[in-house]
């Protein structure tokens, strides 16, 4: 009996041990097909598993921004929905310049914003000749043109395009009359604020073109918060709007359209007689036949647009006149026929209308921001003649007319007047 006992217990280590085994055998095979690890294994031994699942590695890090691949915006990629075109150092941001061409195209509202219209178009201004023979219209005239400060003034004369200084343009405003203080320095210079040849004189005047009156016979400047008028063939000086700190805008032939500083409005200060409040709204920027151009705020803020109203100084009818989307417009001067110059700044570029009634303007200059050097560009107050509207451009003249751009001289300046 004992012998049968002592089998039964060996047969029942026997059955556990084997039992035991047969589950670890188990458990290792799970490990080997469900695990990295096992699938390494398994894949050493050349054994092919359903159960280890090829998993292609995630790569966490900052997207390249050149990548061209896939739906989602990568960093690295500009917000604006109209990105530039990758500059190209071989070509020039500007078309050439096409004599044959159509004129300019008409303002377009529907343009697109941050863009200036008719961008295809530009002045021929990048190639403009370098010597003295200029492709331009051929003239006989002198273009008055100064530098900077007192006795900078001379004449750019055509046909040829070369200039000859005139030290009588040396002028300086008049003292006040007795009992008032010395003009206070502009720019520098005691009782100048810029320049303009009186052709009707012959005399150079210490003030800018719009200060003087179309029949040049009198010029008006701002000084110790009078308004002053010279009659410039010699006489009595006039003293207008005395203390009220008044900014001169226009001089016409009967009077002076003046703005006060900082504050909405527009005044008329006749030679004779008392002055008057056209309008308390409204900041005026260039008064022509009749009426005064401007914008309803002082400024506002970048990306949105300004609209420039007209001002009827008769009747003190405002309306609006011209405006860009997202863009940002200023009066700059007037063609010979009273319509505003106006100069318009997109976000990406920088466009020059004629404007000839409400909504109905031509784009005459437009030039679209690259990222190297741009060309030369019309900037500044135009001078408007029988020839044409005068620019002043880089190192250089142009000048506009029949809708074309001429260069006209090689060497620049500000200009002070006519070409006479």
């Amino acid at each position: 009996m004992r012998r049968v006992r002592e089998l039964l217990r060996q047969r029942r280590v026997a059955a556990i041990v084997v039992v035991t085994l047969l589950t670890l055998g188990l458990v290792g095979v799970v490990l080997t097909v469900t695990t990295s690890v096992g699938c390494s294994l398994v894949k050493s031994l050349v054994v092919r598993s359903t159960q280890c699942i090829e998993t292609p590695t995630a790569l966490i890090g900052q997207p390249s921004p050149t990548s061209s691949g896939g739906s989602q915006a990568s960093p690295g990629v500009s917000s604006n929905p109209s990105p530039n075109p990758p500059d190209n150092p071989g070509s020039s941001s500007n078309p050439p310049f096409n004599p044959g061409a159509s004129s300019y195209p008409p303002y377009n509202p529907a343009a697109s914003p941050g863009n200036p219209p008719g961008s295809d178009y530009y002045p021929p201004l990048a190639n403009a000749a370098s010597g003295p023979n200029f492709p331009g219209i051929a003239l006989t005239c002198r273009l008055p043109v100064y530098a900077n400060g007192p006795g900078s003034g001379g004449f750019i004369v055509f046909p040829g395009g070369s200039f000859v200084a005139d030290p009588r343009s040396a002028v300086t405003a008049p003292s006040p009359a007795t009992g008032s203080a010395t003009p206070p320095p502009y720019g520098g210079y005691v009782g100048w604020w810029g320049m303009t040849y009186d052709a009707k004189y012959s005399k150079w005047l210490p003030v800018p073109y719009a200060w003087v009156s179309p029949d040049g016979s009198r010029y008006a400047y701002p000084l110790n918060g009078d308004v002053y008028v010279e009659t410039v063939a010699g006489g009595a000086q006039l003293d207008l709007g005395e203390g009220q700190r008044y900014g001169v805008l226009d001089v016409e032939n009967d009077g002076v359209y003046v703005s006060a500083a900082s504050q909405a409005g527009l005044w008329f200060l006749p030679f004779s007689g008392a002055a008057k409040q056209i309008t308390a709204s409204g900041f005026w920027q260039g008064v022509s036949h009749g009426a005064a151009y401007g914008t309803a705020t002082s400024a506002v803020p970048q990306g949105a647009a300004n609209t420039i109203l007209k001002l009827d100084l008769a009747s003190g009818a405002i309306t609006s006149f011209f405006s860009q989307p997202t863009a940002q417009s200023t009066v700059t001067g007037f063609d010979l026929q009273g319509h505003p110059i106006i100069q318009v700044r997109y976000a990406n570029g920088t466009a020059i209308f004629i404007a000839t009634g409400p909504g109905t303007a031509t784009v005459i200059a437009a030039m679209t921001y690259g990222a190297y050097q741009q060309p030369p560009f019309p900037e500044g107050t135009p001078i408007a003649d029988a020839h044409g509207l005068w620019y002043s451009v880089g190192n250089g003249i142009v000048l506009f007319a029949n809708n074309s751009w001429n260069p006209m001289s090689n060497i620049g300046g500000q200009l002070a007047g006519r070409c006479v």
